[in-house]
């Protein structure tokens, strides 16, 4: 008995010691979700947030709040400037990790002084500052020079324009004051909920100073393969330090010396093909401000060779002699396998869908002689080629929106074998054989480490296998990054979303239109991109569109149609599922090319993973215009559209069977919202057919009719 007892003693006491083993907070929020943690540090903030309290050690932050099951009295006990000490599991709740409930704590000692905030930029704001008090200098309210009338977001931004939310909770101290009329020095606590918050405390947290603020941002010119020239500009006279490194956290230090509006560096000595993290530090009367840590690449070794490929036929009279590598579903795919098989060491692929056999099976054998592959595919849309299980890891992202990506690295680190594919098309039957897509291959080092550090960030680590807990999709990832690039000659922009404001970046290209603008696009329903066609449009700039959905809710196309602008509904069998427009191609103006998996719509710019290359090239840009005129020849000469009564489809909504009266020979297909073909089958114009649709989910369709005379779409229901 006596024996039975200290057996037991002893399981409690070394239970709870592994309980109030304190480890740093860092440490706790790298743990998983629901593992018991103890934790130190010093609270951030009293009642003024409710029953909340944040703490820091030197490590990070974290929120501990005193749900169902805690240890009575944490928010009546602890206040700002506690050293406390807590037990309790982790938990995310919203998107805010915290340790609830509370199983144990302890105040070790009160009237500390609270840690210094970050001073970080708007840019720099992210998840990762979660639980830590930072200070953002020269921000301002939106609504300035009101009243803190009501509980909820405000939102604030700094003079580049970038912008986040302050959130008062009801009762918060606040409520009621004055919002500041002028900028301001703010600190606050970061937060997380459903996105990042920034959470003051109280009205000291809000100081207004003269705004010392970069006026331009560090950006790169003058690319080279041994470094590249930053400039910078601030609205005060300073001096600077620039530090550097190949890591996001640069550590060499440079001083300039004197003072200046405007400062300029000219790197040399380093790698080529590597990418080089900047940051300025910027003094003005003992005021210290920082830029975003930004990665800048150099020009690489490679060739530079860019191979354009098509999956139908262009216009070869309007190439002006060019020939695309490829103008063939065939074609694509084969250069797609070659390309594979030529892997030495590492594929990374991200892939919004894939029904392909013959692509995964090259993915498959380039696993087996050893090459490290890693695949990031769509959450929510069929990869039946991926099934039921593949020998290299898949992750499946982005529970937002969509990961809509199309892109492809081979072999980052190899000077000589490192390409990128990018481009509109699909790994599925249907967007390589039936619809219209572009593919590119890049053999370019630095472009390929850049896409390399995106698929990193999605798939949460640098190893072979996924990190879970790092992963960041949609709306969590950061503009971190190079963009422009010099590759083969040319000059090449590269944006991600949606951290990159990708739908400003696609508009400043329209903007410069001097002769031309055409784009062929699935869907447009972006604003922004229609009144900047519109804009050239008034200025006798040419403008032509083709686009494929023309009903999607906030389409342009009625919009620009009503303005004069020549924008044609795609209504050739196939999807028009490009993502391009053209700027100046054939002209003595700057020809500019924007391609890849960004869809010109509101979901792609903030929610959806997507790439875009922006190519300053005359011969490219050749090519895809001769693409589109291909596709405008057919869409306005070849195919008219018919005339809905001669067919009839009934009953709408149906449940079981749809019938179709027909008075044309052809074929009929039936395909989903996204295009994807359900059911096929010839029609003989005798009469009737009926078609059974038991077997597909309830949802919108359309029934696709071809004839020699035309193309006819009818919508229906199935329920």
């Amino acid at each position: 008995m006596i024996r039975t007892f200290l057996l037991l003693a002893f399981t409690l006491y070394y239970h709870f010691s592994l309980l109030a083993q304190v480890i740093s907070i860092s440490n706790a929020r790298a743990l998983p979700s629901g593992t018991v943690v103890t934790v130190r540090g010093i609270v951030t903030n009293g009642p003024e947030l409710g029953r909340i309290r944040y703490l820091q050690d030197g490590t990070a932050g974290i929120a501990a709040y005193p749900g169902n099951g805690s240890q009575p009295g944490f928010e009546s006990t602890v206040t700002i400037g506690d050293s406390i000490e807590v037990t309790g599991p982790t938990t995310v709740f919203q998107g805010l990790l915290e340790i609830t409930p509370i199983l144990s704590y302890s105040v070790l000692s009160s009237g500390n002084v609270v840690p210094a905030p970050h001073v970080i930029s708007l840019l720099d704001l992210n998840d990762d500052l979660e639980g830590q008090l930072v200070q953002l200098n020269c921000v301002t309210f939106a609504n300035a020079g009101g009243n803190f009338n009501n509980s909820g977001t405000y939102i604030l931004s700094d003079p580049d324009g970038n912008s986040a939310e302050v959130y008062l909770r009801s009762d918060h101290p606040l409520l009621g004051n004055y919002i500041p009329a002028v900028p301001v020095q703010l600190t606050a606590i970061v937060s997380s909920f459903f996105g990042v918050q920034l959470l003051p405390r109280f009205e000291s947290d809000f100081l207004e100073a003269p705004c010392f603020y970069f006026l331009q941002s560090p950006t790169e010119s003058e690319l080279q393969t041994d470094g590249f020239k930053v400039e910078w500009s601030t609205n005060m006279p300073a001096g600077a330090t620039i530090r550097y490194g190949t890591t996001p956290n640069p550590a060499t230090e440079i001083f300039l010396p004197g003072t200046a509006n405007g400062f300029s560096y000219t790197f040399s000595g380093l790698q080529p093909g590597t990418i080089y993290w900047v940051q300025v530090e910027a003094t003005h009367n003992d005021e210290k401000i920082y830029s975003a840590i930004t990665p800048f690449a150099t020009r690489s070794l490679s060739t530079g060779q860019i191979k354009v490929y098509f999956n139908h036929p262009i216009d070869e009279s309007a190439a002006g002699g060019l020939i695309p590598d490829g103008q063939s579903a065939a074609a694509a795919v084969n250069e797609t396998i070659a390309r594979i098989n030529s892997a030495q060491q590492t594929i990374d692929v991200a892939m919004y869908n894939n029904s392909r056999v013959d692509l995964t099976d090259a993915l498959k054998a380039a696993h087996n002689r050893g090459v490290r592959v890693r695949y990031v595919a769509a959450q929510e849309t069929e990869n039946y080629a991926l099934q039921p299980t593949t020998p290299f890891p898949v992750v499946y992202g982005n529970t937002y929106a969509l990961m809509h990506n199309k892109f492809l690295v081979i072999d980052a680190d190899l000077t000589a074998h490192a390409w990128v594919m990018g481009g509109s098309m699909n790994w599925t039957n249907t967007n390589i054989e039936n619809d219209y897509n572009n593919t590119l291959f890049i053999q370019d080092q630095s472009l390929a480490r850049t896409y390399e550090i995106e698929f990193e960030e999605m798939w949460g680590s640098e190893t072979a296998q996924p990190n879970p807990a790092n992963q960041r999709f949609g709306p969590d990832k950061k503009n971190n990054t190079p963009h422009r690039f010099i590759i083969g000659g040319i000059p090449v922009e590269s944006w991600f979303s949606p951290s990159d404001q990708v739908t400003a970046r696609i508009t400043e290209a329209i903007e410069t239109a001097d002769e031309e603008a055409v784009f062929a696009l699935l869907t447009f329903t972006k604003d922004e991109q229609a009144d900047a066609l519109l804009e050239r449009f008034e200025d006798d700039v040419s403008v032509r569109g083709l686009i494929e959905n023309t009903g999607d809710v906030g389409s342009e196309f009625n919009y620009l149609a009503g303005q004069g602008i020549s924008v044609q509904r795609h209504v050739f069998p196939g999807s028009m599922h490009h993502k391009y427009c053209i700027v100046d191609a054939n002209t003595t103006s700057q020809p500019i090319l924007v391609t890849g998996s960004h869809n010109w719509t509101f979901a792609a710019e903030t929610e959806n993973d997507e790439n875009t290359l922006i190519i300053h090239d005359a011969d490219i840009t050749t090519l895809f215009q001769a693409e589109f005129e291909q596709r405008w020849l057919e869409n306005i000469t070849s195919v008219t559209t018919l005339a809905d009564p001669l067919f009839e489809l009934y009953p709408n909504p149906a449940s079981t069977t749809i019938h179709l009266k027909n008075s044309e020979q052809g074929s009929v297909r039936i395909v989903d919202i996204l295009g994807r073909v359900q059911y096929e089958t010839a029609i003989d114009g005798s009469g009737f057919i009926q078609i059974p649709i038991q077997q597909l989910p309830a949802g919108i369709y359309f029934a696709l009719f071809q004839t020699d005379h035309g193309f006819a779409r009818l919508p229906f229901q199935k329920i």
